[in-house]
């Protein structure tokens, strides 16, 4: 915050940024709650109010992370099969399938 001035008192060097509204405060100005730091008591209370009421999102579909996750696997065991085949039990038909030796020539 060295570039900074507090909002407030524009002559005094800013030593934080509101967590609501992000104006620079200075030490004197400095509100420290347990849900953060803010340049005032009329911020720190628009802030709880807003935090007590905020609601997290829920994901559309609780499956979809599993169902992603799982198919990165079985990219992934998939590219590593066809390596094994290829390169160490010398199957030439898996060759187009080996695209761990194809990205580490």
């Amino acid at each position: 915050m060295k570039d900074r001035l507090c909002f407030y008192h524009n002559t005094v060097q800013a030593v934080g940024m509101c967590l609501h509204d992000h104006k620079p405060y200075c030490q004197a100005c400095e509100v420290v709650t347990p849900l953060g730091k803010f340049c005032c008591f009329d911020c720190s209370g628009k802030y709880a109010a807003f935090k007590s009421t905020w609601k997290e999102p829920k994901l559309r579909s609780p499956w979809l992370g599993p169902m992603l996750a799982g198919a990165v696997l079985l990219l992934v065991l998939g590219a590593g099969a066809a390596w094994a085949g290829h390169r160490l039990l010398k199957i030439s038909a898996l060759e187009p399938f080996d695209v761990v030796t194809r990205f580490t020539r």
